[in-house]
């Protein structure tokens, strides 16, 4: 394959600036991260006579809110100044709250004995609270050692707080170890990101994680003792993860760049975590936008090292390259090349995944849809029902009958004792019924379980944050069902 034998600015495929930020999210990034003030302020102002206000999305409300930190109105006058300082109060009263309901959360875990390392923006809030100024932080990222899982899931179960995938206590304590990262919520502002790694495709045991627990340092966060990973491992974090994201949000430059120019980095270090990592792809296309186009000081010395390893291997450089451009620009060729390598980076973490833990999770048992003449339902409609199994039962028949919708979605059930996880059965409605939808499936029941205490729960199908619409509830929230059960 052929790969660029020097970098270039010219933003062309298949060079890594091809995956840069650019237009009006190029000139946010400027106003908020140039090392010149001139020319951020400039692209600051340029920007708002061009922007439509009404039109922004979020991760250009983020950006907005570290330009107009950066730029009060005792420095410089802008178009839209109310409207701009409205929306840093907003944020930054939205990001006291979440803050402020996690806090309880936190110093549960550290009393309970969980060591907590804070990752992403709460890093550098950890160690100066002012910087949650400029800096949208809506949620927080928690990393847990593997063998702290199961108390910080009672934990945070015990304080109210809820996976905003919907999976029970009882589901998770089976999994275990076995997730990198499950985002928590709990109305109606908090927002917890539980993380058992740092990076995405590496096992717990690893150099690159067992390291950032090794070269971070003691911190206070909302009076929790947490840990606080060095400069050179949050930088890797930031661009390893903000890299592959397809610019979803920006921040994650900015905070680089502060990074480089604030704090002590150990070139060495980045350059042989990235090598583990196989993200110099990465590493390589983030470090040169930031020094030739937020004019952040890198001299090459570090630069051409890291740009070396990139060039070296083929497939790490060509997945930074497609999974790093964002994903509605791609033409059919190149989205065709970002989906082979999406799916070959999902493999990898659930590799990660499955080394977590010896034990073999359950597999889930698919449903079949029945003719809707069938007769099904012997419960009123619910969102939990007992199963009346007689205690000789080996095998039981389930038939469900649920309310559908207008529009493609899943439907998963669990079937759990008031202790146990038994399983889990799915069902994928790829048209959207509109009405009833009559399934069955058969399982296996162990010998050690409690016949007198089954239940079966139909449990939201992805993730549904706190103050979600009508239409994400129809997408993802819990529908009355009924069941029926026959032994055999």
């Amino acid at each position: 394959m052929f790969i660029p034998q020097h970098f270039s600015a010219a933003r062309r495929f298949p060079h890594l600036s091809w995956t840069w930020p650019s237009g009006d999210r190029n000139a946010l990034l400027i106003a908020a991260g140039h090392r010149d003030e001139h020319r951020a302020a400039a692209s600051f102002v340029d920007w708002q006579l061009r922007a439509d206000f009404d039109k922004v999305e979020f991760a250009e409300q983020r950006l907005l809110v570290t330009a107009t930190n950066r730029f009060p109105a005792t420095r410089l006058t802008v178009p839209n100044r109310a409207r701009l300082d409205g929306l840093v109060r907003m944020f930054w009263t939205r990001s006291r709250l979440s803050l402020n309901q996690a806090a309880p959360a936190l110093r549960a875990l550290r009393a309970a004995g969980v060591e907590i390392l804070v990752l992403k923006g709460m890093a550098a809030v950890a160690h100066d609270l002012q910087n949650l100024k400029g800096r949208i932080a809506h949620d927080i990222d928690i990393l847990i050692h593997t063998r702290d899982v199961p108390t910080a899931l009672v934990t945070l179960d015990g304080q109210g707080w809820i996976p905003n995938r919907g999976e029970s206590l009882l589901f998770l304590k089976e999994q275990g170890a076995r997730f990198r990262s499950i985002n928590f919520l709990k109305r109606p502002f908090g927002d917890i990101d539980l993380h058992t790694r740092a990076c995405l495709t590496t096992s717990a045991d690893s150099p690159a994680e067992t390291g950032i627990w090794q070269r971070s340092t003691r911190a206070f966060l909302l009076d929790a003792d947490v840990l606080v990973p060095c400069a050179t491992d949050r930088l890797m974090t930031a661009i390893a993860h903000g890299a592959l994201d397809a610019n979803h949000h920006s921040d994650w430059l900015i905070d680089s760049a502060r990074l480089i120019a604030e704090e002590k980095i150990d070139w060495q270090l980045l350059a042989a975590l990235a090598e583990e990592l196989s993200a110099s792809a990465q590493l390589s296309s983030a470090l040169f936008y930031l020094r030739d186009i937020l004019d952040v000081e890198i001299p090459d010395q570090f630069l051409v090292p890291i740009w070396e390893q990139a060039r070296k291997d083929s497939t790490a450089y060509f997945k930074a390259l497609l999974l790093g451009y964002p994903r509605d620009k791609h033409s059919v060729l190149t989205g065709l090349g970002r989906r082979i390598f999406k799916l070959h980076h999902s493999a990898q973490i659930n590799a990660a995944n499955k080394k977590a833990s010896a034990a073999v999770p359950k597999s889930d048992i698919r449903m079949h849809r029945i003719s809707s003449g069938l007769a099904v339902a012997a419960s009123p409609r619910g969102l939990r029902h007992r199963l009346v199994v007689g205690e000789d039962a080996t095998k039981v028949k389930i038939l469900i009958g649920v309310e559908g919708t207008d529009k493609p979605r899943r439907y998963l059930f669990e079937i759990n004792t008031g202790h146990r996880h038994v399983t889990r059965l799915r069902y994928r409605d790829r048209c959207g019924a509109g009405s009833e939808i009559k399934l069955s499936a058969e399982l296996s029941l162990p010998n050690d379980l409690a016949r007198d205490d089954l239940w079966i729960e139909l449990r939201q199908s992805g993730p549904l944050p706190s103050l979600h619409s009508e239409d994400e509830k129809m997408l993802f929230g819990p529908r009355p069902f009924s069941v029926s059960v026959s032994m055999r």
